[in-house]
């Protein structure tokens, strides 16, 4: 049986405990959910290993496009792993510190492969998914786009 997928990109905030609810709502089948919620930070980390402080984090995506590839990454993730229900959702817009950015959720018969995969969704996601992060500091007007890290391309090797 095919994952229900259910893909969101949008401005407005969610729920994290309703979004485990739906996840878990009538499913029977499997054991396991396993989540991941990402939210704002307060400061970028610095190449030189400084915080530099951030008041308001903005993203930006191509719409379609976002939801393609979010998409395209949970059924990669279901043909990987026996999944029940993967749920995505990706926020864009001003944000400020605390605010939850991500929320990806899945299930499935046993622990493992819902982990695997929320951890695999993540690292795609944040590789491949068309979205831009421009960080703003407190009082200013012009932020800084933030580049691509080592670490998370480092990260796809392991799939």
């Amino acid at each position: 049986m095919a994952a229900e997928i259910s893909i969101s990109v949008q401005a407005a905030g969610f729920d994290p405990g309703a979004e485990y609810q739906h996840l878990r709502s009538g499913n029977y089948v499997d054991g396991a959910t396993a989540m991941f919620v990402g939210n704002v930070r307060d400061f970028s980390p610095a190449e030189s290993g400084e915080k530099n402080p951030v008041a308001v984090l903005e993203l930006e995506h191509y719409p379609g496009m976002a939801e393609s590839a979010l998409t395209d990454i949970a059924r990669q993730a279901a043909a990987r792993w026996p999944l029940g229900r993967v749920r995505v959702i990706h926020r864009f817009g001003p944000l400020t510190a605390g605010e939850e950015i991500v929320f990806v959720g899945a299930t499935s018969t046993h622990r493992q492969s819902a982990m695997d995969a929320c951890a695999f969704i993540m690292d795609f996601l944040k590789s491949r998914a068309p979205f831009w992060k421009k960080e703003i500091g407190e009082g200013a007007e012009a932020g800084s786009w933030v580049q691509a890290r080592h670490s998370d391309e480092d990260a796809l090797k392991k799939w």
